[in-house]
């Protein structure tokens, strides 16, 4: 079946119900202690209407004797407590599920001896209605004796005092109770085991610097110690002297650590910790070449020193390559980790191939910067001559042609671009040494240079149209500040992606749609699309260059 609200129905006044007194105590109880329970509840949210007990009995067409047994027989559940007999009066508690389970009644009588027993223990203070039931409540529910009750609060007052809290009691016992400890034999082991143990729990306390008496949960966590990772006491009092000013979940964490590591004993634990400074002091290290400061250094060390390390690098060749680094612009980790994948990947790892790589490095980037000079280019090389040279060099020249090559190029448009046609064709034509070229390679070197030309020609074209028709677009109104905004909002995007917010990454997006949507339609007006602001290159393969890459494009070798 299903419930639900009319469009008219106002929430404006009700009594609120816990929705577990509906499914655990509901199906278990007489309607008409149902309707005491509910005006009850009705009277405790709204004081405005209270009742006597026989306006109430009156209204409930039940007798007041009625009233008082429906009341008593919701006491027994632990849902309410009848606090007066003359008048009468009822407090109401908050309601304890099951889980699942039927609630369990019990009769507040039959702990009356333990009741005067439980206040003796805690003389400073008045136990309250309340607390009795949730003391009631947890031993019908776990099935614990009053007596092992009694002597699991006596064990919490010589730990905590006799100011101590009901909650604390309650968490202890729900304890015991989790792990069917309720009765006297079961819980005087148990406590005799925590007895035992406190010695030892006061002393990792002191190695903690922790100032306060041994608890429930503390012998717990030395139980897991002891048992499932296997430590010794003396090693665990070891181990926390080494933390020094901290809390047992740092402890915990730091003994399942030793665990992963299989660091049991003293010697094991000194050791590991000795390797764990020396891995933070080289991230310090590391930083430091690269003049870099790091307030957390955990995440340092987690994402880079320690993979690092484990690649085979050692500390020095590390602080060499930070160095490098350092030297050449590249001072951040994530400059120095891609550096190291490459390095890594080519094998080279120990200090001695690192410096021998980097020296050819510099040895290549000297000769690059002798030939961009010769062709006539005033700049520092970069990636893209690097890889040109290698692939120069693949074909079988040296360096000697390659420079040969560079000087024929010299002044001309596209200088690198008119290096790969002569290289090429001396390739195709087995010129490999000075000796061979002929004046046929400089015959072809005009005509590369004519081809270069009408490349040229070609791009400034395509170039000048987009420049014209981007000058049209601009002059619409409203067109630049949205074509401002699209180019934004792609930087936009790519903060977003990095920091994985996916709410961002989608507001973004729709932003994106809509401005691209307007921009389109202001284009219209003047029979213009995005595709028309960007250069129309004639080969949308070499963009009018002749080459993709380093290799001859298709449209090379047809007419032009």
């Amino acid at each position: 079946m299903t419930c639900s609200f009319s469009k008219d129905f106002s929430t404006s006044s009700f009594t609120n119900i816990e929705s577990v007194f509906i499914t655990e105590y509901l199906p278990i109880a007489e309607g008409d202690s149902v309707k005491v329970y509910l005006y009850g509840l009705f009277l405790c949210q709204h004081p405005e209407k209270d009742c006597s007990l026989a306006e109430m009995a009156n209204n409930l067409k039940l007798s007041e004797q009625q009233v008082i047994d429906y009341f008593s027989f919701w006491e027994e559940f632990g849902l309410l407590s009848i606090v007066e007999k003359q008048p009468f009066a009822v407090q109401y508690h908050p309601i304890r599920s099951f889980s699942g389970s039927k609630p369990r009644k019990y009769k507040a009588e039959k702990y009356t001896d333990f009741t005067k027993s439980l206040q003796a223990l805690l003389p400073n203070r008045m136990i309250s209605t309340n607390e009795y039931s949730e003391y009631f409540m947890l031993m019908e529910t776990y099935f614990i004796k009053p007596e092992a009750m009694l002597m699991i609060v006596k064990y919490c007052t010589d730990r905590k005092g006799k100011d101590i809290s009901y909650r604390y009691i309650s968490k202890v016992v729900k304890d015991f109770g989790n792990r069917e400890i309720n009765t006297i034999e079961k819980v005087e082991k148990e406590l005799s085991s925590y007895i035992a143990q406190t010695g030892v729990i006061e002393q990792i306390l002191r190695a903690l610097s922790i100032r306060r008496a041994p608890d429930i949960e503390d012998a717990n966590l030395l139980k897991k110690w002891t048992g499932e990772l296997s430590f010794d006491s003396e090693n665990i009092i070891f181990a926390a002297s080494k933390l020094k000013k901290s809390s047992m979940e740092k402890l915990d964490a730091f003994l399942l650590e030793l665990y992963a590591m299989k660091s049991f004993s003293k010697q094991e634990i000194a050791e590991f910790l000795d390797k764990k400074k020396a891995v933070y002091d080289l991230a310090i290290k590391i930083n430091k070449a690269l003049s870099i400061y790091v307030e957390v250094l955990d995440t340092v060390v987690d994402t880079y020193t320690k993979k690092w390390l484990s690649f085979g690098f050692e500390e020095s060749a590390l602080l060499f390559i930070a160095s490098h680094c350092f030297k050449n612009g590249k001072n951040t980790l994530q400059d120095m980790d891609e550096l190291i994948e490459t390095l890594r990947n080519r094998g080279v790892i120990t200090l001695s191939s690192v410096g021998d790589y980097f020296e050819q490095i510099k040895k290549t980037d000297e000769f690059i910067s002798k030939l961009l000079l010769t062709v006539g280019l005033n700049r520092r090389p970069n990636p893209w001559d690097r890889e040109n040279l290698n692939i120069w060099k693949s074909w079988n020249f040296s360096l000697d042609m390659i420079l040969e090559a560079g000087k024929l190029a010299s002044g001309k448009s596209s200088p690198i671009a008119y290096m790969n046609g002569i290289l090429s064709n001396w390739k195709n034509n087995n010129v490999f040494s000075l000796e061979n070229i002929s004046s046929s390679d400089t015959s072809s070197s005009n005509t590369q240079e004519a081809y270069n030309r009408e490349y040229e020609r070609r791009r400034s074209i395509a170039l000048s149209r987009a420049q014209k028709n981007n000058e049209i677009a601009m002059a619409i109104q409203g067109f630049s500040d949205i074509y401002g905004r699209l180019n934004s909002i792609e930087k936009d995007l790519a903060f977003a992606e990095i920091a994985n917010d996916n709410t961002t990454l989608e507001m973004l997006e729709k932003e994106k749609k809509t401005l691209t949507e307007k921009a389109e339609n202001l284009l219209k007006t003047k029979r213009l699309s995005f595709a028309d602001l960007s250069p129309i290159y004639a080969c949308k393969k070499c963009g009018d260059t002749g080459y993709v890459g380093t290799q001859r494009c298709d449209c090379f070798n047809k007419k032009v």
